[in-house]
């Protein structure tokens, strides 16, 4: 995963002239070239495109939404699914440890009590041993809450914050165990909630198989929407959206 991060490339490339055009805006340096009949002497706004790299000035922003409800400790001991949830929030913790140059990310969680349950803010990552122990110790305790879902109320808050403060690319990743049935949230409303910006690349992964789940899939964009039946190839499957999304930083994905 660090690999993968390292290697990612800047969506945004620095604005600077484009010298020896046929066109565009007169290049003073080239007056007297004009003249002797060279047709090359204009010069044009454009991205540059370095030889190293492209310049990333302002970091990638990633929300991280995870499933903290009643219902993701009432089954853990039939699929693992809670315990699973907090190793792929190791994999994230770690993998992002030493790249805040890079990257600014927060992990929060939905559940029947809240849409917002805050556990990494942005600009505030766990360091040590002890703050990344207590990640965990809360995300554990927050599963004992009242039953509900917020699944959807969680989406459109992720997709807004996101998008708060400048960055280099946004990214929105939601985690459920797809109890969304009962409570109302539908196909069409999750999708509109996690598309609503275009700026933002939005994925689901759900850790259940219903009617829900597969329709959320059909109806959005192939490849954000993923469902996990077995809940020990959660860290693996993030890896893999880092690797198809943040190595491509493309927002049309």
């Amino acid at each position: 995963m660090r690999v993968i991060l390292e290697g990612v490339e800047a969506k945004e490339r620095e604005r600077v002239w484009i010298k020896n055009q046929q066109q565009g805006e007169l290049d003073d340096a080239k007056i007297v070239d004009g003249v002797t009949g060279e047709r090359n002497i204009y010069k044009t706004r454009g991205n540059a495109d370095p030889l190293f790299g492209r310049l990333q000035l302002k970091p990638k922003r990633l929300r991280f939404v995870m499933d903290v409800s009643s219902s993701m400790a009432r089954f853990d001991a039939e699929d693992g699914r809670l315990m699973r949830t907090l190793a792929t929030t190791v994999l994230i913790i770690e993998a992002f440890h030493g790249f805040t140059h890079k990257y600014d990310y927060s992990i929060v969680g939905h559940s029947g009590d809240t849409s917002e349950d805050i556990f990494v803010d942005f600009g505030k990552p766990p360091r040590t041993p002890a703050e990344k122990y207590n990640v965990l110790r809360n995300m554990y305790a927050a599963t004992r809450c009242m039953s509900g879902d917020n699944t959807l109320a969680g989406s459109i808050r992720a997709v807004q914050r996101v998008t708060e403060e400048p960055g280099d690319d946004y990214f929105v990743f939601v985690l459920s165990d797809a109890n969304l049935a009962g409570y109302g949230v539908s196909a069409r409303s999750l999708t509109k909630a996690l598309c609503s910006d275009k700026r933002v690349n939005s994925f689901v992964v759900f850790i259940a198989d219903d009617g829900v789940a597969r329709s959320i899939k059909e109806n959005m964009p192939a490849g954000r929407v993923h469902i996990v039946l077995d809940t020990a190839g959660l860290p693996k499957l993030f890896k893999e959206m880092f690797q198809s999304s943040l190595l491509k930083g493309k927002s049309s994905l």
